[in-house]
């Protein structure tokens, strides 16, 4: 389950220093891309992975603005940092990062972004946009123009359709209104992942010292979205591990503040965070901002907002269950049919006129010693290629991140696994997945899947960096969606890794036995396919 991670490249261009960007074959990604929501994450898709008719690989490539367009609107604001955004990007495979200043290239005609820029400059083989896609000279060029103008120098054009969510487009400025007016978890299941403040602590006046609330502030930059101004239920990650917080969005009127700033009482924290960036996820809006008569006043109402943020995310359990928590593979689909379509794809491209009965049996071979995906896939390949005698292989790096990509596009959900999961969510349940395995693979079945604009959250270990069974990843799930981990079933098919897990992180867990495979847990309930799971979890349940 190795996660051989690539980095990304990035380049400033200028139209002056067109050589400062070596020209190679490229698939590129066209778009603002702030807060690299639902949207685009299909847009980004289409542009990874992309093979070549001569057996190379175009390089995944992101072209955006340092300055997007939308800066100059007084009421926009960036939805992340660039440091979030470059790691999104990666968990979607994006190799190259190449930024404009948009007053370089404002002007450009769509003929000539498209000849000089695209064609000349960076090689592109294929672009992608969204359906609402606008270029060139006050934005002239919209998805059509860009077929039409790309057609003719070879380049394809792949155009994405747009991603509901409740009937609507899911749209950066859509989102940008949910924070605006504190629907924080509205906003997380546009963006599909936490809304993030990812900034450097700065010193203030102390006086969370003296109301005996130390706290860390973060002022909020120039250009980022303001939240609604109040009070929110947030989670803080210090040192690797999550603990629940009250965070105050706005100038604080009580002491007063010159800038708008986000103020953060971590529970059970005690340290100095001063110059370090501190990621602090909101979850849920608990009040507006408030001028207090007095500092005691404030001091009291800190210590409630403490005891309410904590019942929100750690608290005390509702009676019934308030989320499902699934597993992906083995659990949600069927991962040895899917590693099995993929077999058939790497047989069929390395070894075409081989007997059927030899390429059966190699097949075979791979899925065996796949081992479900728990395997160093260094090892895996190269013993596997040495056992067949395949001097010729490609080498290492090139198979891997072939599988990386290819894999995922032969995901095979269980029949019943939608439905299933939309009859939850009718139920007024909040549904999430935790997996293993690297950040690529696990995020691209995902996508592949069609899940993920169901899912009210989704932990991949590859991004995280904890891994199952380690109970904190099931604890941030539950703290992300707002819930207490007692509130949450977990669904999975591995005895240490779903079962132990979840049941150290105080879930109620199911096993999910989809093979028949004798390892049932003792004293869990036991699942042979997702619709018994309706007959466990009725409406009764909801908390």
């Amino acid at each position: 389950m190795n996660d051989f991670s690539h980095q990304i490249t990035s380049y400033i261009w200028n139209k002056n220093q067109n050589h400062a960007i070596p020209r190679y074959p490229r698939s590129v990604a066209l778009g603002i891309f702030d807060g690299v929501h639902l949207g685009h994450r299909s847009v980004i898709f289409n542009a990874c992975g992309v093979d070549l008719p001569d057996a190379g690989h175009a390089v995944s490539t992101v072209f955006t603005f340092v300055q997007p367009p939308s800066a100059t609107k007084k009421e926009a604001g960036a939805l992340m940092s660039a440091k979030q955004k470059k790691a999104v990007f990666k968990g979607l495979g994006v190799e190259e990062w190449i930024l404009a200043d948009f007053e370089e290239i404002r002007e450009y005609s769509p003929e000539r972004f498209v000849k000089e820029f695209l064609h000349e400059t960076l090689d592109a083989r294929r672009v992608c946009c969204g359906f609402n896609y606008r270029f060139g000279r006050d934005g002239s060029g919209n998805a059509d123009t860009l077929r039409a103008l790309c057609t003719p120098l070879g380049i394809e054009v792949a155009v994405s359709h747009p991603v509901s969510i409740d009937g609507q487009p899911v749209s950066a400025s859509r989102i940008r209104r949910l924070i605006e007016s504190g629907d924080i978890q509205q906003a997380t299941r546009l963006l599909g992942h936490s809304f993030t403040l990812d900034m450097k602590v700065v010193g203030g006046q102390r006086l969370g010292h003296l109301l005996g609330a130390p706290t860390i502030n973060q002022p909020l930059p120039p250009g980022f979205v303001r939240p609604k101004f109040g009070v929110y239920a947030s989670i803080v990650e210090v040192d690797g591990k999550i603990a629940h917080g009250v965070t105050n969005i706005g100038v604080r009127p009580t002491v007063g503040s010159a800038e708008p700033l986000a103020e953060t009482w971590i529970a059970d924290f005690e340290g100095d965070l001063y110059d370090k960036n501190v990621p602090v996820t909101l979850i849920k809006f608990l009040r507006p901002e408030k001028k207090f008569n007095s500092v005691a006043e404030l001091q009291k109402q800190i210590l409630c907002d403490a005891q309410h943020a904590r019942d929100t995310i750690m608290g005390k359990a509702v009676s019934g269950i308030r989320a499902v928590l699934f597993d992906f593979d083995d659990t949600l689909q069927n991962r040895p049919v899917a590693f099995m379509r993929y077999c058939d794809f790497f047989m069929h491209k390395y070894f075409p006129n081989l007997p059927q009965e030899e390429a059966n049996k190699r097949k075979q071979d791979m899925l065996v010693r796949n081992n479900g995906g728990y395997v160093n896939y260094m090892d895996y390949f190269l013993s596997m290629f040495e056992k067949w005698g395949w001097e010729e292989a490609p080498p290492f790096h090139y198979i891997f991140r072939e599988f990386q990509f290819r894999f995922p596009e032969y995901t095979q959900l269980f029949p019943e696994a939608i439905e299933v999961l939309k009859k939850l969510k009718e139920r007024g349940l909040l549904i999430g997945v935790i997996t293993n395995g690297p950040s690529l693979t696990q995020n691209r079945k995902l996508d592949v899947s069609g899940l993920r604009p169901l899912l009210d959250i989704v932990l991949v270990s590859g991004d995280h960096k904890v891994h199952k069974p380690n109970p904190e990843i099931f604890r941030r799930a539950a703290a992300g969606l707002g819930v207490a981990c007692q509130s949450c079933i977990y669904v999975g098919d591995h005895p240490v890794n779903d079962i132990q897990g979840a049941l150290g992180a105080g879930m109620k867990p199911i096993y999910i036995n989809a093979f028949g495979r004798d390892e049932r847990p003792e004293n869990v309930t036991e699942i042979m396919n997702l619709n018994q799971l309706l007959d466990i979890v009725d409406g009764s349940w909801v908390g």
